[in-house]
């Protein structure tokens, strides 16, 4: 059985594994324990603040193995990214070039430099250990962002955006990096990536080149990569697209991962969501799999378990009341798995 909760900081030793296991391309989970405890009071201090719209405010979630109650999983949400300074990405769009003497008309797809994000909420650093990577895991990671934002709608804008891991090799390399960042960052993939997750991004806007990218020029295997999702992100990426998220023509600086977006209000665990009280069931559930939540801000609380549905709320067995720390009739929350 599985528990999503707010991290705290006796899980930073257990988030340090994890950033060690999810290696390079999630610059917003950097295996650095000084930037990981940063992220957990950050985190605690959101959870304590009154607020009335969305900011600065960030907030980080860990998976539990409720069995042997060890940390196997985390992600989070920012609130507003662009704050202090521009969130940057490359749009992709066409740049027309014609001659009407020589009857040529073509249209090239360029990269712009842009900061359309700014100012947007988005979800970020979802990673679970290799050994608790089934879908009932990643989807209660990943869906519990949701039902958080849908119970706190006032903390969130109302576009909402993820970035997808790009593609790089074995050894760490991308070959998008290599024929466009390399040659203005002067540093490799892996240091370019370290350093945007554990220092301010000033050297992005200082460095990056202003002028769009035509994408003939880049070498074939850059071209290639361009919008691609890293295969060891494929299962979180379909968990977002069946959500409702889309791709609109928007990848990272880095690595030309995809990002994909969404009106809040329209993705499906949010759209379909419901509130209600906990009802006590006499026998086991025989009931669907649902994601179930309870608790208020820093006793925020979700699990997966049978349950069933009634006209007067939620039928939960004893044990997953239990688990969410609630009694029949605690107010909850929840949606169909």
């Amino acid at each position: 059985m599985y528990l999503v909760r707010p991290a705290d900081f006796a899980d930073l030793p257990a988030l340090e594994r994890l950033a060690q296991q999810a290696g390079i391309g999630i610059t917003n989970f950097p295996a650095n324990r000084e930037r990981l405890n940063d992220k957990i009071a950050s985190s605690r201090r959101s959870l304590q603040t009154d607020v009335i719209q969305p900011g600065n405010e960030s907030y980080l979630f860990v998976l539990v193995n409720t069995i042997k109650g060890d940390i196997v999983g985390c992600c989070g949400i920012d609130a507003m990214v662009g704050v202090d300074t521009p969130f940057y990405s490359y749009r992709i769009d066409e740049v027309v070039h014609a001659s009407p003497q020589l009857q040529i008309h073509n249209r090239i797809p360029a990269l712009f430099l842009c900061h359309d994000y700014s100012g947007t909420s988005r979800l970020i650093a979802l990673v679970v250990d290799k050994a608790h990577q089934n879908p009932t895991a990643m989807s209660l990671l990943s869906k519990a962002r949701l039902l958080f934002i849908a119970r706190y709608p006032e903390r969130f804008t109302k576009r909402l955006f993820a970035e997808l891991r790009g593609e790089n090799d074995k050894q760490g390399q991308s070959a998008f990096w290599d024929a466009l960042g390399k040659h203005f960052f002067t540093m490799d993939f892996k240091k370019a990536d370290y350093l945007s997750g554990v220092s301010n991004k000033h050297f992005i806007a200082e460095l990056m080149p202003r002028y769009p990218i035509y994408v003939p020029t880049l070498p074939e295997a850059a071209q290639d990569v361009i919008g691609v999702v890293h295969e060891e992100s494929s299962q979180s990426a379909d968990i977002l697209l069946n959500e409702g998220f889309e791709f609109r023509g928007y990848v990272d600086i880095f690595d030309a991962g995809p990002t994909i977006e969404a009106r809040t209000e329209s993705l499906h665990t949010i759209a379909q969501q419901k509130m209600g009280k906990a009802l006590t069931l006499t026998e086991s559930s025989k009931g669907p799999m649902h994601l179930i939540s309870a608790g208020h801000l820093d006793t925020f609380r979700v699990t997966a378990a049978s349950a069933e549905p009634q006209v007067a709320g939620l039928a939960l067995e004893k044990t997953t009341q239990d688990e969410l720390g609630i009694s029949s009739g605690s107010r909850i929350q929840w949606v169909a798995l």
